[in-house]
């Protein structure tokens, strides 16, 4: 059975059954929104966080809203967007008509006007722990999250027509956020898959729980009832998840005794979780567990009596500088307390590879050539046209200082993909061994009469293009160059996939296109590739004047 609107409103109702997890008499609506100066000043939801609280509701049917930002709204530079940020209290009910209205109409009107909303799609509840040692990414959105967590029921704008900008443009993402934290405590860049949903959070209050750790490791929770809360039975589940291993399990029915798991965990790494069988509820969670057993207190003695190193650094007038650097004199550590240890950790911890390598060189993370690693520039042609069939749907961008039309023949030329946005950015700089035969020619051809009249580099790009492009189609490809003083000068060599959903990919080449595979280089995907997408735009945008465009196709 799906989820919808009516499990929605239901499972609604019963977290808000008096001492259930809370008593809750009203909610705290929080919303950000955004106007677009072409768009008939509608009043479209960026991000809105309704959170139960017991304060009684307003008198009249909704409390006038405080503008948190004041009479003057905030500005999106570049853009034709202006946002506010809207702060007002409605009562249960009102929430629980909100909802029923949005499910028979698609309107959200939980204040005094509709707030203009995507396709809203109701996700199953879902319960958001307290942050511990790992901070939960929805606790940068939720209020005071600090105790035994939440319950959050979340309607989901899964197209996010509106505000899929600010995906696009991560820059644009982060200056909005920078603006809006100055006003509400909401870092919405840290949930940026949140944008234009609708966020109900219900935090549990009628309990919370003891943990901690015997000498021998076992692991100790306790339920503590909230005073005026009839304590109830819960079932108290602990795990020790670790390495993708289960390392121990237990469960235990309690009232408002302490349950006992026999799981080696002096140290912490277990987790555990309250449930309420009565209300089929969650009560309780936590994040995996840390605890304190000892402290290493490190002593650095430095002093005159300590030996020091001395050298001279050269000035600028040929005199000598005389530093003194005083060297450290390590005192062997003193430990307070019982240290604990797992055997095998150090060496998992430290695993050499995390991944199989023949599994990564399959999927292209990893892969070497030349040298005696085998593959010549063939097969890393083959490897890149590969990555461009399987990552290249809604685009591939080059970035190679020395980039030129060949090289761009040669791969994204070879992109199946119809439409696909291809860009190519180059510093119009010539290959080493290009270099080395220019000179050749020029030594052999110093004796020639007449010089010949030789062709501009751009010239040559749009020969070899208009030669060899073919019909074209379905090709949407710029090839801009990086000249003079605008933008900044590279060196990194990158092929980089945009995403429509989600961070882009990227690969380093570890060469340029043009000596693919004829020296040792390494192919390896990058570990954040959309800080590597959001470096290239920065600078393609820098060149967008048509003095920098080399090619694009017709």
């Amino acid at each position: 059975m799906s989820w919808g609107i009516t499990e929605h409103i239901n499972h609604l109702q019963k977290l808000l059954g008096p001492g259930v997890i809370g008593n809750y008499n009203s909610f705290e609506v929080t919303e950000i929104f955004g106007f677009h100066r072409d768009r008939s000043q509608r009043t479209i939801n960026f991000m809105s966080l309704l959170v139960a609280e017991p304060s009684l509701p307003p008198a009249t049917q909704i409390a006038p809203g405080d503008f948190l930002n004041g009479n003057r709204p905030i500005k999106l530079r570049g853009t034709p967007w202006k946002f506010g940020i809207e702060r007002y209290r409605i009562s249960a009910q009102q929430v629980l008509q909100a909802l029923q209205n949005l499910g028979a109409t698609g309107e959200w009107k939980p204040g005094t006007s509709a707030l203009n909303v995507g396709t809203l799609t109701p996700s199953p509840p879902q319960f958001v722990p307290a942050d511990t040692a790992v901070p939960h990414p929805w606790n940068r959105v939720l209020k005071n999250n600090f105790w035994e967590g939440s319950h959050v029921l979340e309607l989901v704008d899964k197209q996010k027509t509106d505000v899929k900008f600010l995906l696009d443009e991560p820059k644009l993402l982060k200056q909005l956020a920078e603006n809006i934290t100055a006003f509400v405590r909401m870092s919405i860049d840290g949930l940026s898959d949140r944008l234009g949903n609708i966020l109900i959070q219900l935090p549990v209050t009628v309990v919370t729980a003891k943990v901690s750790s015997s000498e021998n490791g076992d692991f100790l929770v306790q339920p503590i009832w909230r005073n005026g809360t009839p304590p109830r039975q819960l079932r108290v589940s602990c795990e020790k998840y670790e390495d993708t291993t289960v390392e121990g399990y237990g469960s235990e029915d309690v009232t408002g005794t302490q349950a006992t798991f026999p799981i080696y965990s002096p140290s912490g790494g277990a987790r555990y979780v309250l449930w309420d069988d009565q209300h089929q509820l969650v009560l309780g969670a936590s994040a995996p567990t840390a605890f304190i057993t000892s402290i290493s207190m490190n002593i650095h003695v430095v002093g005159e009596s300590i030996s020091t190193r001395e050298f001279s650094l050269p000035l600028p007038n040929g005199e000598l500088k005389l530093v003194t650097v005083p060297l450290i004199e390590e005192r062997t550590p003193n430990i307070v307390g019982t240290p604990t240890s797992t055997p095998g950790v150090p060496w998992r911890t430290n695993r050499i590879f995390r991944d199989s390598l023949k599994s990564l060189r399959e999927r292209r993370e990893f892969v070497q050539y030349g040298g005696n690693s085998g593959g010549g520039t063939e097969d890393a042609l083959k490897d890149i046209h590969a990555l461009i069939r399987e990552h290249g749907k809604v685009g591939a961008w080059l970035w190679d200082p020395y980039l030129d039309a060949r090289d761009i023949l040669t791969t994204l030329f070879y992109c199946p993909h119809k439409g696909a946005d291809l860009r190519a950015l180059t510093a119009g700089a010539e290959p080493p061994i290009e270099k080395e035969k220019e000179s050749y020619s020029k030594t052999t051809a110093s004796s020639e009469v007449t010089p010949h009249l030789k062709q501009s580099w751009k010239d040559i790009q749009l020969e070899t293009f208009n030669n060899a492009m073919g019909n074209c189609k379905d090709l949407c490809l710029e090839f801009r160059i990086r000249k003079g003083s605008a933008g900044w000068q590279f060196h990194d060599r990158f092929l980089i996939f945009p995403s429509e959903t989600g961070p882009a990919t990227a690969w380093s080449l570890g060469t340029s296109v043009n000596s693919l595979g004829q020296k040792h280089h390494i192919l390896q995907k990058v570990a954040d590739g959309e800080l590597i997408r959001q470096a290239f735009l920065d600078l393609w945008d820098e060149l967008s004047d048509s003095d920098y465009l080399v090619w694009s196709t017709p």
